[in-house]
């Protein structure tokens, strides 16, 4: 079982022979007009290149007509010895021995110079030819027959004159010549018709003389190829031009065989046209050879198509010899792409650092210049259909025997799949990478946030706990206008700072419900001037206490909007307080409302600290005061920037930060689009109705917290209300169940059980069908809202809870009483 390799070898072994027997049939009609000595140089030259060889010497002793002749060619740089060499082995080969059986001879540089060698002459020996070569195994048989073939093409010319010289002293000797020629000879006259044909042509296709002569010779072709024979020896008989054609001929025992038919024209010493002369050869091996060899290249080309990468042969030119279907999808002109001006730049090849390579270091280009590329170069392929995809081309250069180059085997492989796969790899990764750097930073601003957490706890509480022993020493002292004035002062103090837990608590539940996609906004057609106008009202106090002018324009027309008018007016107030929490005391602080073609523009303005220019995106991000602005800090989480961003993108507007830098103030624009489409659809009222006070209600208070019980229950007592008190709910049904309240505060967490199951148990005692049942809860999400109402309850307050609103919620309660 043969390899591949040695298969492949053996293929280009039959192709080289085919192609120098073929050169070597056609010898003869380049020798035709050449002189003995000009056919015996020819002769030597041919051997030397075709064979590659070392030396050709060629010795005619001479005989009849033929003078002594004898020519030696050489190659190499080794002339003197080689030459020695070739005149002794020549003079050995002259000697009636067996000329296989020469020793080779020993250069000076040690390389044994192999000889082969071979007398020829058709019918009688008229010379010798040697041929020498340094390498293993020389002659081989293909160069033993090739050495024959030429040296009988020689003898075949060589006689022939031979036998032209003798033709005027002797017809009868050239006959017999022509009929001890191995070949089929002919001769034709100046009118086409034939007048002499060999012995040979009669032994192989027993036509006898008689019938061959004239145009008979055409009945022994085959049918198919008889009038094409016929019309080529017309034709170059009419032009007197040499011609060669191939045909099949009637053998007398194997049917019909290919041969191949030359001819050259014949001319007098004085010019005169004299016919035809030419020869008969049988080439049925050689054309059996060639079935094969593609019957083999079928083959092959069968395997290579089912073949899921590219496969192609080229030659030393560049053109594919061979190649599969595949292929074709990225060689179609059938030329390598470093050669192919067309197309070479739909390919983008890459070295190994990625940089794309030159023309001339294509794999192909590189492998035909001897250079292995494997596992291959990647290069990008632009089809023809717009479609650009990966690919790996790799090629390896082919070689004789004689290491000369015949071309290049080159492999092309789709690998668009995999460096796509690749490149979402490499991008998920730097995605991944930017995400656990988010991370980090979320959790580094969330460390931080929650120190300052503690610290703004800390500040209000510190001031709490002093006015709670101050009331304690007041009231155990004895009693006057002075100390009047001083719980006076205290409890405005704990007010305050009561206001401010409670709306750092509203902060830090606002930015929960915004980033949990939990806020609810209730867009109205409002007037933004009036929200601007209400909610600067709620950051006076703080504007005052540092002593800031603000500048208020309002637009001169109503601008307006689809909007929640109490965030909206949150947002005016972030804006504010953080205008006048990092200006200096005695700074200004404008806020003006203006239009911009289709939007409604919110400017707030101040002459503050500024903020640097790398830090005018972080300022909107969660917790973005700490760190940034620590030195500057005057309380608050560092999420009030953060928020308005999100508020406002959930009026689908937007908001931006301008700033010259540190100490050179700040400015922020909101931009809300003018509700246009509905222009006459008439403004809501941004207003708050008071609310009358309620007649006494009786209530029930439960709270597991005894001081937040008791406190809500003072405060309702003062009102003239109507209080009972519970602390868990077993307690709290019990009680309602003797009190029948009109009203019932509930905790959610108490300890034996939910507000929930407190709230349907209390529906469930006679009497209290018609009670007002409230949630107060630390929980004020719209899930917690939600289960509330799943409850049964009436209204959910969340802690801390606004007395207004307690009695505002106790007024409406009670009008309802009244009402029915």
């Amino acid at each position: 079982m043969h390899s591949s390799d040695e298969y492949r070898a053996e293929i280009d072994r039959l192709r080289k022979t085919t192609r120098d027997l073929v050169a070597m049939t056609t010898l003869p009609a380049v020798w035709g007009d050449l002189p003995p000595e000009g056919v015996i140089d020819s002769l030597a030259g041919v051997l030397l290149r075709t064979l590659d060889l070392d030396l050709v010497a060629v010795h005619l002793p001479g005989k009849g007509e033929i003078e002594p002749l004898e020519i030696i060619r050489l190659r190499g740089d080794d002339t003197g010895s080689m030459l020695s060499a070739a005149r002794a082995a020549l003079d050995a080969a002259m000697q009636p021995v067996d000329l296989h059986g020469m020793r080779p001879a020993t250069l000076h540089d040690d390389a044994p110079l192999q000889f082969g060698s071979a007398r020829f002459g058709i019918g009688s020996e008229i010379g010798v030819v040697l041929i020498g070569a340094r390498r293993t195994g020389f002659p081989s048989e293909h160069e033993r027959l090739l050495l024959g073939v030429a040296a009988n093409q020689a003898a075949a010319i060589l006689q022939r004159r031979l036998a032209e010289r003798a033709l005027a002293r002797s017809e009868s000797r050239f006959q017999d010549l022509a009929d001890a020629a191995p070949a089929m000879l002919w001769v034709t006259e100046p009118d086409g018709k034939l007048s002499f044909l060999s012995r040979a042509w009669h032994e192989f296709t027993a036509q006898d003389r008689g019938t061959s002569l004239a145009f008979g010779w055409t009945a022994a072709v085959h049918p198919d190829e008889r009038d094409a024979a016929l019309h080529a020896v017309v034709d170059a008989n009419a032009r007197r031009v040499p011609f060669s054609m191939e045909h099949r001929l009637r053998h007398v025992v194997d049917g019909y065989r290919w041969v191949i038919a030359t001819g050259q024209p014949r001319f007098a010493a004085n010019g005169d046209f004299l016919g035809f002369v030419g020869n008969v050869l049988d080439i049925s091996d050689r054309k059996r050879t060639e079935q094969a060899l593609h019957e083999t290249r079928d083959t092959l080309v069968t395997m290579f198509d089912a073949l899921p990468v590219g496969v192609a042969v080229a030659g030393p030119d560049g053109k594919l010899l061979l190649s599969n279907q595949a292929m074709h999808r990225y060689l179609p002109t059938g030329v390598l792409p470093s050669l192919d001006e067309e197309r070479y730049m739909r390919w983008t090849a890459f070295d190994a650092d990625g940089k794309p390579l030159e023309r001339r270091d294509f794999a192909g280009a590189r492998a035909s210049r001897g250079e292995r590329v494997v596992p291959g170069i990647e290069a990008r392929y632009l089809g023809d259909d717009g479609v650009e995809i990966w690919t790996q081309v790799a090629a390896v250069p082919l070689k004789g025997r004689d290491d000369v180059m015949r071309g290049h085997v080159a492999i092309v492989t789709d690998i668009d799949a995999f460096k796509r796969t690749e490149a979402a790899l490499r991008l998920a990764k730097a995605k991944q990478r930017d995400l656990f750097d988010e991370v980090a930073r979320a959790n580094r601003n969330l460390s931080e946030f929650l120190a300052v957490l503690a610290h703004e706890l800390r500040n209000p509480l510190a001031p709490l706990l002093t006015g709670l022993e101050l009331m304690r020493i007041g009231a155990s002292g004895a009693s006057g206008a002075g100390d009047a004035a001083a719980a006076a002062n205290v409890r405005g103090m704990m007010e305050r700072q009561v206001r401010q837990l409670a709306h750092l608590i509203d902060d830090l539940l606002d930015i929960a419900r915004v980033t949990n996609g939990k806020v609810e906004i209730r867009k109205t057609r409002v007037d933004l001037n009036a929200i601007v106008a209400d909610a600067v009202e709620t950051s006076l106090p703080l504007i005052d206490q540092k002593q800031h002018v603000l500048d208020l324009q309002l637009h001169a027309a109503p601008l307006p909007v689809q909007a929640d008018a109490t965030r909206i007016a949150q947002v005016v107030g972030n804006l504010l307080t953080n205008a006048a929490k990092y200006t200096p005391p005695g700074g200004a602080i404008s806020l003006h409302v203006t239009q911009d073609g289709a939007d409604a523009v919110m400017t707030v303005t101040d002459n503050g600290v500024g903020i640097p220019a790398a830090s005018l995106e972080s300022v909107f991000e969660m917790f973005s005061q700490v760190g940034s602005n620590r030195q500057h800090a005057q309380g608050g989480l560092g999420i009030g920037l953060s928020l308005v961003r999100q508020l406002i993108g959930l009026h689908d507007g937007a908001v931006s930060a301008h700033s010259d830098g540190i100490g050179k103030g700040s400015t922020f624009v909101v931009r809300l689009a003018l509700d246009g489409e509905t222009a006459a659809a008439p403004l809501e009222e941004v207003t708050v109705q008071a609310t009358p006070a309620a007649p006494g209600l009786r209530i029930l208070v439960t709270d597991d917290n005894v001081d937040a019980a008791v406190t809500l229950s003072m405060l309702l007592e003062m009102e003239g209300h109507d209080v009972t008190l519970a602390h868990d709910g077993r307690q709290a049904l019990q009680v309602a169940a003797l009190c029948l309240p009109d009203v019932a505060f509930l905790d959610i967490g108490l300890p034996d059980m939910s507000g929930h199951e407190v709230a349907r148990r209390l529906r469930q005692i006679a009497g209290l069908e018609r009670c007002a049942i409230v949630a107060v809860s630390g929980w004020g999400a719209p899930d917690d809202l939600a289960r509330s109402r799943a409850a049964g309850f009436d209204a959910h307050f969340t802690k801390p809870v606004d007395s207004s609103r307690v009695l505002d919620y106790l007024a409406v309660v009670a009008a309802s009483m009244r009402s029915t």
